[in-house]
């Protein structure tokens, strides 16, 4: 009987040391649970307040961005100096943010007018820095001095635009385009173009691509570059256009949209008059994108004589 007794009591108090055991790791994993818990409410605190910041920073940004924007196309030129000498122009300039590399170019001369449209390194604030700088200085050129020769002023744009930013043996910055002359005197184009990328659609004929040299401006001070020459009839259109226009992906095969693509594009759509045919490849240029991101800045300018 007394056996039974012990080893009952015995028993009993290896239950209770049990119950102690499991009660102190209990206790031990609600604690730790508590420290979690509240690890992870520091945390997500912690996260909120850093999206709090991240999100003031941006819009932050996208404010200031937004207002670049705004003075970079307050430097586009007014196409109506153009339609002095021609008979309609359009154009459009569509950064791949709200600020980027490409511009239009727009001066009247004693005789006729110089236009084109330029294209720098690179797209976004760096882009935008070099597009403005190159605006500035073209019109900067043109005013202080009468130039009725693309070639010459691309030869002036190319010296200043390397010996600002690349003479220091590496190169931070060029740009590539066209820029044309017109005088209504000679009935005849006259074209520097570097790089550029462009059309000629007569009125009757086959449309072409105008011709360039692989020389960009700003590359070399002593670089060389060469005047083209069409002979223009009354109702005879041209297109200037960026690699953006041409280098977007999208279609139903994600491919880029092309130069034959758009040349295919101003064949079926050459009797129409440059407001349409601008709303046209815009459109265009949207369908083809679809979802997709925009691949570049995209710009293109059409002039009808």
């Amino acid at each position: 009987m007394l056996n039974k007794i012990a080893k009952f009591a015995y028993n009993v108090r290896q239950i209770q040391l049990n119950v102690n055991f499991y009660k102190e790791q209990l206790e031990a994993k609600e604690d730790m649970l508590a420290m979690t818990t509240k690890f992870l409410v520091d945390m997500q605190q912690s996260l909120e307040e850093r999206n709090k910041e991240l999100s003031e920073t941006h819009k932050e940004i996208f404010d200031s961005v937004k207002f670049a924007g705004l003075i970079q196309k307050s430097l586009l030129p007014d196409v109506n100096v153009l339609k002095v000498f021609l008979k309609d122009v359009v154009f459009r300039v569509i950064q791949q943010i709200s600020i980027g590399g490409d511009t239009v170019f727009i001066k009247n001369t004693n005789k006729g007018v110089m236009f084109g449209l330029l294209d720098a390194t690179g797209h976004g604030i760096p882009g935008a820095m070099l597009s403005i700088a190159g605006s500035l200085m073209l019109n900067e050129l043109t005013s202080s001095m009468e130039i009725d020769n693309p070639k010459i002023l691309t030869k002036l744009f190319n010296y200043q635009l390397y010996n600002t930013f690349n003479r220091d043996s590496y190169s931070i910055g060029h740009m590539e385009g066209t820029i044309c002359y017109f005088s209504p005197m000679s009935n005849k184009l006259i074209y520097c173009s570097a790089k550029g990328k462009g059309f000629h659609i007569p009125f009757i004929g086959n449309i072409n691509p105008l011709s360039n040299t692989k020389n960009a401006i700003g590359d070399n001070s002593a670089e060389e570059f060469e005047n083209f020459e069409i002979n223009i009839n009354k109702g005879d259109k041209i297109v200037l256009y960026s690699d953006g226009l041409v280098d977007q992906f999208g279609g139903e095969s994600n491919k880029k949209f092309s130069r034959e693509r758009l040349r295919k594009l101003l064949i079926e759509n050459r009797d129409k008059n440059v407001k349409e045919m601008a709303v046209i490849i815009e459109n265009e240029s949207n369908m083809w994108k679809g979802s997709n991101a925009q691949t570049d800045d995209i710009s293109f300018k059409l002039v009808e004589f």
